[in-house]
């Protein structure tokens, strides 16, 4: 049986999420997945970036001289 990263869970919903200890301890398993998928849906992007191919590196590399 895996046990349930709830540590992990904790450090997500105080430390990134902002809620109080007491707030986290009061949710539900469901309501703590919840929160946690909604805040990671809302700070990801849409779409994943894709590669960085060599003319995209050499449009960069003219506008951005080191």
């Amino acid at each position: 049986m895996e046990t349930l990263p709830i540590p992990r869970f904790f450090q997500v919903c105080v430390g990134m999420i902002g809620m109080s200890p007491k707030d986290f301890w009061d949710l539900s398993l469901i309501e703590v997945v919840n929160s946690i998928e909604g805040f990671k849906e809302f700070n990801s992007t849409e779409t994943e970036a894709e590669p960085l191919d060599q003319n995209r590196l050499q449009e960069l590399m003219e506008l951005y001289p080191d």
